[in-house]
């Protein structure tokens, strides 16, 4: 799992609780807080009411010094990611903006995060904010397009950054489907956006946004898969995004992603072929991770469940 910000340390603590053992979960890939403008998404959007999540699940910074501050705080306790919102869009309210990071401290992020060794999801709702976005940096983009944005024209200049730059854009489908009754014109530009991008090989990863209010943790994953394909992809194309592409978006290409010889072994195996029928996802027979079953039902009498 590649959390896109949680609460802090709280989703440090799961992982390491995960990776010693104590726990059994997956891998869990996070960045902790998001880093956003005074005011801006979702400090002052969805977590606006709850001040334990604002300070626990964000970090607001106005200037140059103090995102790099935090970066830097942030990577020595051990995140493994740094996530960054850079958009006007207010979910919550879309005729009313919210601050936005400054281009340039959206920029010292990317930086130290780099100097750092971490990589940078960039959270964008349009095509200028995505081209900023690529124009520092960002190692992938998360969304693209939300409700209220001004145009799923992306300029030809900026598609050619995202291929040169080997910029991973996360399309996160399953958002635009669970608001599709509210926003159409989102659900249908979404797939538009994403046919176009992989049709002029810009790297696609598969992610959820899950959490969202109808989209489950889990489930989501298999939605997202049926949507990529729905908008074009071929079941191939929508499986290595979300195995092969997820992992190399989280730096870990050569540890996870396809099944290699030196690489662990994580891999589900499932009853009927994806290939002939990408929703076949769903029904998973096995859980293997580092080699190990976590989940069997073909042989309930091993399962091992928790």
């Amino acid at each position: 799992i590649r959390s896109a910000g949680d609460l802090y340390p709280h989703i440090i603590q799961l992982r390491d609780k995960i990776e010693s053992g104590k726990l059994t979960g997956p891998r869990i890939f996070a960045p902790g807080p998001i880093f956003t403008a005074p005011g801006g998404h979702p400090a002052g959007t969805i977590y606006k009411r709850n001040r334990y999540i604002v300070e626990h699940a964000t970090r607001q910074v106005s200037d140059t010094r103090s995102a790099i501050e935090e970066v830097r705080k942030l990577a020595k306790e051990g995140v493994d990611c740094i996530k960054a919102v850079y958009s006007k869009t207010n979910p919550m309210d879309l005729s009313r903006e919210v601050p936005q990071l400054e281009l340039g401290v959206l920029e010292a992020i990317v930086d130290q995060a780099h100097s750092d060794n971490l990589r940078v999801m960039v959270h964008t709702g349009s095509a200028n904010e995505t081209r900023d976005a690529v124009s520092v940096g960002a190692d992938s983009i998360e969304h693209g397009i939300l409700p209220g944005a001004d145009s799923i024209e992306f300029q030809n200049s900026v598609i050619m950054t995202m291929v040169e730059k080997g910029t991973y854009y996360v399309p996160t489908l399953a958002i635009a489907w669970a608001y599709r009754s509210m926003y159409p014109d989102l659900f249908s530009n979404s797939k538009k956006l994403l046919k176009k991008l992989h049709s002029q090989r810009v790297n696609v990863a598969l992610g959820t946004d899950s959490g969202t209010p109808g989209v489950v943790i889990g489930k989501a994953v298999h939605k997202e898969l049926e949507l990529m394909v729905e908008a074009g992809l071929s079941p191939m194309d929508a499986i290595v995004a979300s195995t092969k592409n997820a992992a190399e978006n989280l730096g870990k290409g050569s540890q996870l992603g396809t099944i290699e010889e030196g690489k662990l072994a994580d891999m589900i195996v499932v009853s009927k072929d994806p290939l002939e029928d990408i929703t076949n996802t769903i029904g998973i027979n096995l859980v293997i991770k580092d080699g190990k079953i976590l989940v069997d039902r073909l042989d309930k009498s091993r399962c091992q469940q928790r």
